[in-house]
């Protein structure tokens, strides 16, 4: 019985990537294989995608919250910041803050072993070149940047702005090629993600497993949803039509039922338990995108807008990590 639920589990693959939330997902240990299974190939690419993502949702978003706060140093504080994210300013999040912020160490996770290569080889062979130069512009940046004090919270030391003109003229071009790279990676990483785990649910539907099936489908949605969202901003062309989380809810209410009509033989039934711990995280999230579509519709200022976009990431973000800390364990 214990290795069933494993198996289940290795099928959700635990890790979503991130919307650059800087959630910690640990790589995780590889399960053990089973060679009858039907599944074995989508488990192993899954699993050669893990080490990436994880790279992705810590150290790779981290850094571009430590650039975005490094291009802000000499601007001077928002003051209506505290009004429009109340939540920011909690004692507790300063705290969170610090245990996330960015070390020089960080970059190093993104380092693959020749055991990670040789299998992404074998499942993403186009995603192992990308990687390739999305690890090797990460670590021009981030030996340019211990050459200052570009780690720190708050800058350790003035400069003219003569002398940071200076400075920024080579730091910011390898910090913008390592964005770059870190963007097309994304990319075709959601591309063969989204297509395999919809191979994944095939597979779990095929099996029975239906709780579990409907937990990924919901978390499906819940990307779906930002992806296309996301892509509405950058390509400027986001309505209100967009702001739709009638499929989302619709994924969640398909759930709900389901388990209400098969409910749990004991307290250790997982797929509850996960259903349970995002319940929450995602109810916020189809608040905050019922928001913008609100305060869309009552003409609010473009500030109000984009405040509610950010929120909606945040969202977002929120629900993908308690989802992957739920998950996380049991492997």
């Amino acid at each position: 019985m214990k290795k069933l639920t494993m198996l289940i589990v290795a099928l959700l693959t635990v890790m979503f990537l991130g919307q650059f939330s800087g959630a910690k997902d640990a790589v995780l240990t590889p399960v053990q294989r089973w060679i009858d299974q039907p599944d074995l190939a989508e488990r192993e690419k899954a699993r050669s995608l893990r080490p990436m993502i994880a790279c992705l949702n810590v150290a790779d978003s981290r850094w571009r919250r430590a650039y975005a706060r490094y291009l802000n140093r000499d601007r001077q504080p928002d003051p209506s910041l505290q009004q429009r994210f109340p939540e920011d300013f909690d004692p507790a999040v300063e705290v969170r803050q610090r245990l996330n912020n960015l070390t020089r160490n960080d970059a190093y996770g993104c380092r693959l072993n020749l055991l990670q290569k040789d299998n992404m080889q074998r499942w993403s062979p186009q995603l192992l070149t990308l990687q390739n130069q999305f690890e090797t512009s990460l670590a021009l940046a981030n030996d340019a940047a211990q050459g200052f004090d570009f780690f720190n919270a708050v800058p350790a030391y003035s400069l003219s702005a003569a002398e940071k003109a200076e400075r920024d003229a080579s730091f910011i071009p390898l910090v913008e090629a390592y964005l770059k790279a870190s963007d097309a990676l994304r990319r075709q990483l959601d591309i063969e993600d989204i297509a395999l785990r919809q191979v994944q649910l095939e597979q779990l539907r095929g099996r029975g497993e239906l709780k579990y099936a409907h937990v990924l489908t919901y978390m499906l949605q819940a990307r779906k949803l930002m992806l296309d969202l996301d892509h509405a901003v950058a390509e400027n062309t986001l309505t209100p039509a967009d702001l739709d989380s009638q499929p989302l809810q619709q994924a969640w209410d398909n759930g709900t039922a389901y388990m209400a009509a098969n409910p749990a033989t004991s307290t250790a039934d997982y797929p509850e338990k996960i259903w349970a711990y995002v319940r929450d995280p995602g109810s916020r999230y189809v608040s905050a995108v019922a928001q913008l579509r609100d305060d869309w519709a009552a003409k609010a200022p473009p500030q109000q807008l984009s405040d509610d976009f950010e929120r909606i990431g945040r969202r977002y973000d929120e629900l993908l990590q308690v989802y992957n800390q739920q998950v996380e364990p049991i492997f």
